[in-house]
C-alpha cells in the first residue's frame, strides 16, 4: 500500500498539467467587503425568494449603495463608489430597470447594462457557458467595477442545461465564481426557490444544492406573517424579511425588514409629458429578531409533504453524535418550526432512549445502541 501511494505521489508531482502552489508563496490578504457580511469582492452571492417579494428591487438597493457609497441598509459604512454591471433578462430597461434605479437614488452614470451579445452581425442573449471572457474584457474596459448583478441567473445558463443535475450546474457556476475571484468583484445573482423546499432556509435555493454550494453567501426573502390571537390565523404584516441564509466568510448577520413603496416620481416621458413613477425598497432601521430558518417556519413556506420525515431527519442528525439534552432538542426544533408533539412522535419512531441524570435531573436523549 505504501509503495502504491509513493508511486502515485511521484507521478502527480512530475505531471506538467498539475499546478501546485506552495502555501508559503501565497500572500494573504483581508476580505474586501462592499457590504460587510453580505457582498464580498471575489465571491458569488445568491438571493432567493418567491416571485413578488421585490428581489429585483433589493438588487437596485445594492446598486444604489455601491454606486454612491452611502451607508448600507443595516447602517454599515458605505464602500468607495464603484461601477456596476447589471445583467437583467426580466425587466424592460426604459420602463422598469432605470426608473427603479432612479427611485433607489443610484448613480446612473456608474450603472452599465449588459444588453446583448453581438456575434456574426447578429444579437443574442448573454450565456454563462460562452461569454465569461467577454465579461472579463468588459470589466477591464469600464474599469473600477465592484459589483455584477444577474437577474435571474437561470436565464443565462442555456435552455438545454438541467438545473437539477449537479455536474451541469457546477460546470457553469464554477467558472463564474472563479471569475469573481479573478476580477475581484462581487457577483450577486437572483434565483427562485425549489418547488418543495424544506424547513431550512438553505433549502430555498432553486433545484440542485449545487447552486447554493457554489455561493459563499446566500440571502433568502420571505413575507413576514403575524398570528391573530383570536382566530389563530396568520396574516401578512406588510413587511418583507431579508435573511442571511448562508454566511461562510462571516458570522451570521441580523435579519432586516423592508417594504416596497411605490409612487415615487422619477421623471417625465419626453413625448407625452406624462409623469413617470416607480417603486423602491425602504428598509426598516431596526433589525428583526428572527433567523433565516425561523423565517421559513413563520412564513409557512416549507412543504408539508414528508413533514414527519423531516422531523425524523432533524432528530437523527441531532443525536447521531451522542446524547443531547431534551431541552436543547426542543429549542432547536422550535427554531425550525417543529412542535414538541412532532419531535416526540419522531423520537418514538426512531426508538430514542430517554434517560435522566437522576430523579430530578434533566432528560437526555440518545439513539438506541
Amino acid at each position: 500500500m505504501r509503495k502504491l501511494a509513493s508511486t502515485l505521489y511521484a507521478r502527480e508531482s512530475t505531471a506538467d498539467d498539475v499546478v501546485v502552489v506552495r502555501a508559503s508563496d501565497v500572500q494573504i490578504r483581508r476580505k474586501d467587503w462592499l457590504w460587510d457580511g453580505h457582498l464580498l469582492r471575489g465571491a458569488l452571492e445568491l438571493l432567493t425568494g418567491v416571485p413578488g417579494l421585490g428581489k429585483s428591487q433589493v438588487h437596485c438597493s445594492y446598486v444604489a449603495c455601491a454606486t454612491t457609497g452611502r451607508p448600507w441598509p443595516d447602517g454599515a459604512n458605505g464602500c468607495s463608489p464603484v461601477n456596476v454591471i447589471m445583467v437583467t433578462a426580466e425587466d424592460v430597461l426604459a420602463q422598469e430597470a432605470v426608473p427603479r434605479l432612479i427611485a433607489a437614488q443610484a448613480d446612473l452614470s456608474r450603472v452599465h447594462f449588459l444588453h446583448c451579445i453581438r456575434e456574426d452581425e447578429k444579437k443574442r442573449q448573454f450565456l454563462l457557458a460562452e461569454d465569461l471572457d467577454r465579461i472579463r474584457k468588459t470589466v477591464a474596459r469600464i474599469g473600477n467595477v465592484g459589483l455584477i448583478t444577474m437577474d435571474p441567473i437561470t436565464a443565462y445558463m442555456g435552455g438545454k442545461m438541467d438545473s437539477h443535475k449537479v455536474t451541469e450546474v457546477r460546470a457553469q457556476l464554477g467558472p463564474l465564481k472563479d471569475l469573481a475571484g479573478e476580477l475581484d468583484v462581487a457577483i450577486s445573482a437572483i434565483t427562485h426557490p425549489a418547488k418543495n423546499p424544506g424547513r431550512r432556509a438553505i433549502d430555498h435555493f432553486i433545484a440542485s444544492q449545487a447552486f447554493i454550494a457554489a455561493a459563499r453567501i446566500g440571502h433568502a426573502c420571505f413575507e413576514e406573517l403575524e398570528t391573530d390571537p383570536i382566530t389563530n390565523e396568520s396574516k401578512p404584516t406588510g413587511r418583507l424579511l431579508f435573511t442571511h441564509a448562508k454566511h461562510n466568510p462571516s458570522e451570521r448577520k441580523q435579519t432586516l425588514a423592508y417594504r416596497i413603496v411605490g409612487g415615487v416620481t422619477v421623471g417625465q416621458d419626453e413625448e407625452t409629458r406624462t409623469t413617470i413613477t416607480s417603486s423602491h425598497v425602504v428598509w426598516d432601521e431596526k433589525p428583526v429578531d428572527i433567523t433565516a430558518d425561523g423565517a421559513v417556519a413563520a412564513s409557512g413556506k416549507s412543504s408539508n409533504k414528508g413533514e414527519q420525515a423531516e422531523v425524523r431527519k432533524f432528530l437523527y442528525d441531532m443525536l447521531r453524535g451522542g446524547d443531547v439534552l431534551q431541552s436543547e432538542i426542543m429549542k432547536q426544533g422550535k427554531d425550525l418550526g417543529f412542535s414538541e408533539k412532532q419531535i416526540r412522535t419522531a423520537a418514538r419512531g426512531l426508538g430514542v432512549d430517554m434517560k435522566k441524570d437522576d430523579f430530578q435531573g434533566r432528560s437526555r436523549w440518545s439513539l438506541p445502541m
